[in-house]
């Protein structure tokens, strides 16, 4: 027999292309996942979004749309979509898996987690105009006058620690070496300097003797910071309010002397509400890598580029109620 004429099983092609010849065009955002136009689009009952539709390719290739309308469809096309890259040599014995309950489960919360994504992501405009809150209003807004002694600013924001807190303070720098041991001292010590001592201040809490700002060292997370530097000054604001409405508590607004502005928000008691943070700040253009626990701010009262970084925005101590029984 020729070998040339031999029957062969062609090579299978890569899923990313069998997903494009079932579903249309897919604009990925990483390997595994990206956004196309809905098969079950002509059902839909509101208006479509660019990222409406979900392509996923690990575990189980899987279309989700954040509408409803189109759902037998959207299924149809999953059934053709996974035999077509499960089977793609096209074995008549082949039968389309069937996910376990723990795959439906972790396909459901998969789903649930870029539905919440995608509902931020929409509400965007709608937030920046609901909850409006420009720069000279924050600063008009601030229940502490904070509109002179900007060289005391640092001092302020370091009360909102604990006394006996240890904070790092420093430069990009300064970690990982044991001179960076100065670097991390209590607020107590910290306010025995007589200015601003650097640039960058963690809100979290460290353990004693730390040399290197790392998330193995974090003791505590005091502070939630919130930026984007996608967002103009006077747009951010808004979703510091916003977040104010989920719940959260304003603790000041920082000018970083550059184009963005830091929200401090006292942390999240509640781990669940931190996790959909974690989804929906990114969604809402707001920097993910805030939400690390090491991550450094910008410290007010410190000069940046000719300009002092400060605080437009503090939030006043709420008064302590005293047990008159001990």
């Amino acid at each position: 027999m020729n070998p040339a004429s031999s029957p062969v099983n062609p090579a299978p092609r890569p899923a990313a292309e069998i997903a494009a010849n079932i579903l249309g065009e897919i604009t990925w955002a990483s390997p595994t996942m990206g956004y196309c136009e809905c098969p079950g689009k002509k059902s839909h009952g509101s208006k479509d979004g660019g990222k409406d539709c979900v392509v996923y390719l690990d575990r189980i290739p899987t279309a989700s749309c954040l509408h409803a309308s189109c759902k037998a469809t959207v299924d149809a096309a999953n059934r053709r979509l996974r035999a077509a890259i499960l089977n793609p040599t096209g074995d008549a014995s082949f039968e389309v898996h069937k996910p376990t309950a723990e795959e439906r489960a972790r396909l459901a919360e998969r789903d649930l987690k870029s539905r919440m994504q995608l509902r931020a992501r929409k509400s965007l405009p709608s937030i920046l105009k609901k909850y409006r809150w420009p720069y000279a209003e924050i600063l008009n807004d601030s229940p502490v006058d904070i509109k002179t002694a900007e060289e005391h600013h640092w001092r302020l924001l370091l009360g909102k620690f604990r006394p006996d807190d240890v904070l790092w303070i420093g430069e990009r720098e300064s970690s990982g070496r044991p001179e960076n041991a100065a670097n991390f001292r209590t607020v107590t010590d910290w306010l025995k300097c007589e200015w601003s001592p650097h640039t960058f201040l963690c809100p979290s809490v460290f353990k004693n003797n730390s040399v290197s700002r790392s998330n193995e060292n974090v003791l505590a997370r005091r502070f939630l910071v919130v930026e984007s530097d996608l967002l103009t000054r006077d747009e951010v604001g808004a979703v510091f309010r916003y977040l104010v409405d989920c719940g959260l508590k304003l603790v000041a607004v920082v000018d970083t002397a550059g184009k963005s502005l830091h929200g401090w928000f006292e942390y999240p008691a509640g781990e669940e509400l931190m996790e959909e943070l974690r989804l929906i700040l990114p969604a809402l253009k707001c920097d993910p890598k805030m939400l690390t626990a090491s991550q450094p701010a910008r410290l007010p009262s410190a000069m940046r580029d000719g300009k002092r970084q400060k605080l437009i925005f503090l939030a006043k101590e709420e008064a302590k109620t005293v047990d008159e029984s001990k």
